[in-house]
């Protein structure tokens, strides 16, 4: 996987405001409220860094973090083994993997989904995903909500992480193809040092409700990310969806 792979050592700098703590306990509450299955073993789509699973792991669950960057990988394996935290790892593309064991419980944090601009890829992950759970275990995940998108467009900014260290992100919508090309120019000290495009998709509650449908799970719940018991609506790009499998 191309992306990523320089951007990987500013990650953590760059998203250090993020408030894992929160999402990690969101996702225990929707543990809590919405699962049938009793929920030991989580499977973690997209991992990152694993700022979500290290917190989760630390909560008494056992994580296994995929991942397609190796370099994203890598800083994981080190702040998990920093932490003491049992989570294990495995490089492979999200869209398409195949692992023996059955999860109880899976996720794909930050917006993972988005990069499954094509239909196929799509259908491949949610297949993927599916041979790896359990009978009634929760698939989760939340992602950008086209009417909130197309309401409130995207717009170029210009973020200062700290340590001379500079994020310019430039926005491109592509109504037709439901994708915002988005640029990153990461720069330390004025000097360039990491350039790349991700293109993310957003997407429509029926065409969610009918990938899941077409690949053993059922749609349980659509709400705000992080409020479990609202409402979806056009004023918030993001949502959270919460999938039962068949």
């Amino acid at each position: 996987m191309d992306n990523f792979k320089k951007y990987a050592d500013f990650y953590d700098k760059i998203y250090k405001e993020k408030n894992y703590q929160e999402e990690a306990e969101f996702v225990k509450k929707v543990i809590k409220d919405c699962s049938s299955v009793k929920v030991d073993d989580i499977l973690s789509l997209g991992c990152g860094t694993a700022s979500h699973d290290i917190l989760l792991a630390k909560s008494g669950f056992k994580i296994l973090g995929i991942d397609g960057s190796p370099e994203m990988i890598g800083i994981a394996e080190q702040k998990a083994k920093k932490e003491n935290a049992d989570v294990r790892f495995k490089i492979a593309d999200i869209s398409e993997f195949e692992i023996s064991e059955k999860f109880d419980f899976a996720m794909a944090m930050f917006n993972v989904v988005g990069y499954m601009i094509e239909n196929e890829t799509m259908e491949k992950m949610l297949q993927s995903v599916s041979g790896s759970l359990k009978n009634e275990a929760l698939f989760v995940f939340d992602c950008w909500y086209g009417p909130a998108v197309l309401k409130s467009r995207p717009e170029d900014r210009e973020k200062i992480i700290g340590e001379g260290i500079i994020r310019k992100t430039k926005q491109k919508l592509e109504i037709e193809k439901s994708i915002v090309d988005i640029k990153f120019e990461i720069m330390e000290s004025g000097v360039v040092k990491a350039e790349e495009n991700h293109k993310m998709r957003f997407w429509y509650l029926q065409e969610l409700k009918y990938f899941l449908e077409n690949n053993n799970f059922r749609l349980v719940k659509a709400c705000n990310f992080l409020a479990l018991d609202s409402n979806i609506s056009e004023d918030n790009w993001n949502i959270f969806i919460v999938a039962r499998k068949q």
